[in-house]
């Protein structure tokens, strides 16, 4: 048995299809590539796959998850490969890796920080956009109202904004920079700020990015690369493929 942890991007071409389509299509492929994919048992068998926080409808990222578990080893540099040639345009692997064989399961519960660059074109003004952004964080309480399957209920996610400034500025352009909670047990959307922020409307387009995902929201620096810096320690030069 062995345990590959691999960092994907989802790209423009497929940025609106769903997490559940997006799984779909990443075990698709594993199984045209001819991995010894580990599957459960029972009466219905499926692969051993986990996937770590699903990046909202619309968004693209180049800092997702996913652990695969294989019957048999495989060296991370050839699994990338294999599976990259079966891939669709905007599903790429760009990152392999094994753990350590005495961990028996690994999963993405400790994720809870999720880190965004937000582009948003049309009728925006830098400064205006700054002094929007300094009043949010200063605000004890921002509260918001969530609905869905659940009944509607409030929500303060001022806890959740753990940082937000202004990235880049320019002519009818600029790009915020957040790192918001995410995870079970609460946090905050990237769509929710920008309605904050009063950047939503016709005038407006407004592109969400994902380039990181850690573990621990009181780690005050980031793995350089967006991932899950806990496990970037752990790989050894041989280990990365």
């Amino acid at each position: 048995m062995a345990q590959l942890v691999c960092r994907y991007r989802k790209g423009e071409q497929v940025k609106w299809i769903s997490h559940l389509d997006l799984k779909r299509t990443l075990e698709r492929a594993l199984r045209r590539a001819d991995m010894p994919l580990a599957l459960t048992q029972g009466h219905n068998p499926h692969p051993k796959i986990s996937y770590g926080p699903p990046l909202p409808l619309g968004a693209t990222g180049d800092a997702e998850l996913l652990t695969v578990h294989l019957a048999q080893p495989v060296n991370p540099s050839e699994f990338r490969e294999r599976v990259n040639e079966k891939l669709p345009r905007g599903i790429e692997l760009t990152e392999a890796w094994t753990l350590p064989t005495y961990k028996k399961k690994e999963t993405f519960g400790e994720i809870d920080v999720a880190e965004y660059r937000v582009r948003v074109t049309g009728d925006v003004e830098a400064e205006d956009i700054q002094r929007r952004a300094r009043q949010l964080l200063d605000r004890a309480e921002v509260t918001v109202h969530r609905g869905g399957r659940r009944p509607e209920r409030v929500v303060n996610l001022r806890p959740h904004i753990i940082s937000l400034s202004l990235a880049r500025s320019e002519r009818e352009e600029v790009e915020l920079q957040m790192r918001l909670r995410t995870g079970s047990h609460g946090g905050a959307r990237p769509q929710e700020i920008i309605a904050l922020l009063g950047l939503e409307g016709d005038r407006r387009v407004v592109h969400y990015h994902r380039t990181g995902l850690y573990a621990g929201a009181e780690t005050p620096t980031p793995h350089s690369r967006g991932v899950w810096h806990r496990w970037s320690r752990t790989r050894s030069h041989k280990e990365r493929g």
